[in-house]
């Protein structure tokens, strides 16, 4: 039987491990960012001005992040994973833009701030109310629930898919036809459907050993991809079932998780330089999914300097107050920082933060933000959810955070998780 010490070693040990992969993705993508982002999409806004001072200044900033992130390891090895998605997110390619780009210290600062406020408010539990259903009644109530979702749509589309969309072709012409009949209750109630309700239920289908039924709900997935070429659909089954499967516990799943972000990363260059002969998967996964929504915090943090917005875009707020822009802000950055009119340029919820409240909206934010996953934690989800968290994760990070709450599901997480998962 082991003593308490080589416990405790074996819990530094496994702490040690994901700070190292960690730390050894911060340094691949600095050299990324150097040799790559700044040359190849330097016309975007990515210059190549290093700085020594804001170098050491950054690795400061992170170093005081894995003392705090300790406190979550010892505390919760859920909200440390979700710690270590915001480092990998929100922190490291804030950081990195900060050294490399000569930009002002707003953006970073509030990254930094938005993950301190999350470890200072997570790692503890609230009391809540235990409500037990029969496994079979929550069953039968989950499946209801995702038809009574579905259904609407599948009047409105029907059969009226293109298979093709399966192998990725023809997506803009399905998003096209997706677009035509859509309404707002029918964009509800997909989004509702992809990214909360059939992610959950097929976790919790595969938990409770339905395989049939888990498989029934996969096909609906696909049929709701089929209809709407939506590639966050393709990736939110992909992720869930992933580490469905991966990992029997969260540290498992987050060593996984960094080893395969470095071997993507180390394996990308080659497939573009000897396969494809262009800068294709580079541009399309690292350049978008870690540089482009730090790019857009400047650029927000920029605009936004003078004046603020209170919300103005998002229901209910608009009702009290008007917006003093004569169009969507997604839509002004785009067209002021990037000349180009037909891209949404959609911001995380720290730069919407900023941009509602400057610094102050930042914070209410960042506690909000905390205190919805202080909610989380004190329901002891199972591991095999990770998945499902991931991708909130990451539409916190390409989203304004009422629009995650409502438009993208939260909301109903937050209610299936307290009434039919937490037991599980």
């Amino acid at each position: 039987m082991k003593s308490y010490r080589d416990s405790l070693y074996l819990i530094d040990r496994n702490f040690l491990k994901i700070q190292l992969l960690l730390l050894f993705v911060f340094i691949v993508l600095e050299f990324y960012y150097k040799f790559f982002i700044s040359v190849q999409f330097d016309y975007l806004g990515f210059n190549n001005n290093f700085s020594l001072l804001k170098l050491i200044e950054t690795k400061f900033l992170y170093f005081v992040l894995i003392i705090g992130s300790y406190l979550l390891y010892k505390r919760s090895m859920f909200v440390f994973s979700i710690y270590v998605l915001l480092a990998l997110f929100f922190f490291i390619p804030n950081a990195v833009m900060y050294v490399f780009s000569n930009v002002e210290r707003g953006p970073i600062y509030s990254n930094f701030l938005f993950i301190l406020t999350f470890i200072l408010l997570t790692p503890f539990k609230i009391k809540l109310p235990v409500i037990n259903f029969p496994k079979k009644f929550t069953i039968t109530l989950f499946i209801g629930l995702a038809l009574l979702v579905f259904t609407p749509i599948f009047i409105v589309y029907g059969f009226n898919i293109n298979l093709n969309t399966l192998l990725l072709k023809d997506i803009y012409l399905t998003r096209d036809i997706f677009t035509l009949k859509e309404t707002s209750l029918i964009k509800y109630l997909y989004n509702w459907e992809v990214k909360a309700i059939i992610p959950l239920l097929l976790v919790f289908l595969l938990i409770n050993k339905r395989p049939i039924l888990a498989f029934f709900v996969f096909a609906m997935l696909i049929y709701l991809f089929l209809i709407s070429g939506n590639k966050i659909v393709y990736m939110t089954s992909i992720i869930t079932l992933f580490f469905f499967f991966i990992g029997k516990n969260y540290t498992d799943k987050i060593v996984f998780f960094l080893i395969g972000i470095l071997l993507l990363l180390i394996v990308l260059p080659i497939i573009d330089l000897f396969i494809l002969n262009s800068c294709l998967l580079r541009g399309t996964i690292v350049m978008r999914t870690f540089f482009f929504p730090a790019l857009l915090n400047h650029c927000y943090f920029d605009y936004f300097q003078d004046f603020s917005l209170y919300f103005s875009e998002n229901s209910p707020f608009n009702l009290f107050f008007s917006s003093p822009l004569e169009m969507k802000s997604a839509t002004i950055i785009s067209k002021v920082y990037f000349q180009n009119s037909d891209m949404y340029a959609n911001n995380g919820i720290v730069s919407d933060g900023f941009m509602n409240l400057g610094y102050f909206g930042v914070i209410l934010l960042s506690i909000l933000f905390g205190l919805i996953f202080l909610f989380f934690n004190s329901l002891n989800l199972s591991s095999k959810y990770f998945g499902v968290f991931l991708t909130f994760v990451f539409l916190f990070l390409s989203l304004p955070t009422f629009t995650v709450i409502m438009t993208g599901g939260l909301w109903i997480f937050a209610l299936i998780a307290f009434f039919g998962l937490r037991n599980n």
